[in-house]
């Protein structure tokens, strides 16, 4: 609350020696008036006529009052960090005193590991679990594609086969026939007469024209025939050639349709990809494994910033809970400090930023610059925060966050407010506050006000009256406000 060097002497009520001259000139004019008949009335009623107080006042007018305005406030670190588990736990050490200076990331506060690294260990091992069946899935997958393309080489190997094994057969059956032809084995038989009924030679056609052997036949020969044992044997090596041209034939289809197979299912090995759910599995492993690995780091609470240890709220035994009221550790800011303070709206514009001010904190006296001011007013108080920053003096401590500090500037031109006479202000309890009677109609009013600036003659009320208020300078003592009052004697401030 804003004051002076000087403060005003507490009053029951606005009061001076002249008071009592004006009482017993209002009793005098009393008794006089009370000889006639009007004052036989007065009398015989007396107990219902409301006493009428006389009074002095002045108006109060809009001015200034250019003396030294103190506001009282708190020392405050440039930062203020509040250290909070962010797990709960029980607290096994604690590793810092108050006042200790620590480094980002020192270890301040150690919680009881055993569940979490229980959790470490799980997590470890199903991650090996998870791992082993991805490289067992990873094998099972290169096996079954190594088989497949090994059962296409065969497929391939056995094609290559079945279609050598027919080129290997309908040469000796036209080798075969050419020696029919050659023999004259059939009548009228010739190479022409062989092509014209069906030609062996790549056809797997089984019949012959014209005069092909027949099953426990054989053939007539013309004019330089072979013999007929000659034919019967050719005969019956031509059958079994034409029926390994057709099993060859069956052979190249039946190793085609195996190699088609084998292609498929080649490539089906290849783009499938049966180890991918294990490689999820293993991905989703290794998550588990660092956030149980996170919670088992949470379990030693370490300095987020650089500074100093101001307060321990952390006792070994006690359990620990991000939820607490009151945090593990508090760091302070070991740089330069600040203090702020609350300023009435009547002293708002005379603070400026930038300006020099005088601040004590203890019995310290210390020369500070305004760094800022709020520009809205708390909804409760009414008031601004005003930070002045401390100007640091060779070989002198800052002073202990927390610490009362009394801010002491004389504003520029003077504290614009209420100007009234320091005689018409009574001091409250608590500073900077106090109680002005006003006239009201032919009623005394009591106010409550804020006063900054106060003098031998002068009080500079901030908040509680406007300009142009009757304000009491004399009056009765134990004036408690709604006494009916006559003024006396009226004036501007003095």
């Amino acid at each position: 609350m804003p004051r002076s060097g000087r403060q005003p002497q507490k009053r029951r009520g606005p009061g001076r020696p002249r008071l009592t001259a004006l009482l017993v000139a209002g009793t005098l004019f009393l008794a006089a008036c009370g000889g006639g008949e009007g004052g036989k009335e007065a009398a015989g009623s007396g107990a219902s006529l409301e006493t009428v107080v006389p009074v002095e006042v002045v108006t109060a007018v809009e001015g200034t009052v250019a003396e030294p305005v103190e506001l009282a406030g708190r020392v405050r670190a440039r930062s203020e960090v509040a250290v909070r588990p962010q797990a709960a736990g029980a607290i096994t050490a604690v590793h810092v005193r108050v006042g200790d200076r620590v480094k980002v990331g020192q270890l301040l506060v150690e919680l009881d590991p055993t569940v979490a690294r229980a959790q470490v260990d799980q997590a470890e091992a199903a991650l090996a679990a998870a791992r082993a069946a991805a490289r067992q899935a990873a094998q099972a997958r290169e096996a079954q594609i190594l088989q497949a393309d090994a059962e296409l080489r065969q497929a391939e190997l056995a094609r290559e086969g079945a279609r050598v094994q027919l080129d290997g057969a309908r040469q000796r059956l036209a080798t075969l026939q050419a020696q029919w032809q050659a023999l004259g084995c059939a009548a009228g038989s010739g190479p022409a007469a062989t092509a014209a009924g069906g030609g062996l030679a790549g056809t797997g056609s089984s019949g012959w024209a014209g005069g092909a052997p027949q099953a426990g036949g054989t053939g007539t020969g013309g004019p330089g025939a072979g013999g007929e044992g000659g034919c019967e044997s050719l005969a019956a090596s031509l059958a079994e050639a034409q029926a390994a041209v057709r099993q060859a034939e069956f052979n190249l289809q039946a190793a085609q349709v195996r190699l088609d197979a084998a292609r498929r299912a080649r490539d089906l090995a290849r783009q499938g990809d049966p180890a991918a759910a294990a490689r999820a599995q293993v991905e989703q492993a290794e998550a588990a494994l660092a956030l149980a690995r996170h919670q088992l780091d949470l379990t030693r609470v370490t300095a987020p910033v650089a500074g100093v240890v101001a307060a321990i709220h952390a006792q070994v035994g006690a359990l620990a809970s991000p939820q607490a009221v009151d945090p593990l550790v508090v760091l302070v800011d070991p740089g330069p400090a600040q203090v702020e303070v609350q300023v009435p709206a009547g002293l708002y514009g005379a603070v400026e930023v930038g300006g020099t001010v005088e601040v004590t904190a203890g019995s310290t006296a210390w020369q500070g610059r305004v760094s800022e001011k709020t520009l809205v007013a708390d909804p409760r108080t009414g008031t601004y925060t005003v930070t002045v920053e401390l100007l640091a003096q060779d070989g002198r401590a800052w002073p202990v966050s927390g610490q009362p500090a009394t801010l002491r500037f004389t504003p520029r031109g003077g504290a614009r407010g209420v100007v009234i006479p320091v005689d018409a202000l009574q001091e409250g309890d608590e500073p900077g506050q106090g109680v002005v009677f006003v006239v009201e109609g032919d009623r005394a009013a009591r106010r409550e006000v804020r006063y900054g600036a106060v003098t031998s003659r002068q009080a500079l009320v901030l908040e509680g009256l406007r300009p142009g208020d009757r304000v009491i300078t004399r009056g009765p003592a134990g004036l408690a406000g709604g006494e009916r009052v006559r003024i006396v004697e009226e004036g501007g401030p003095r």
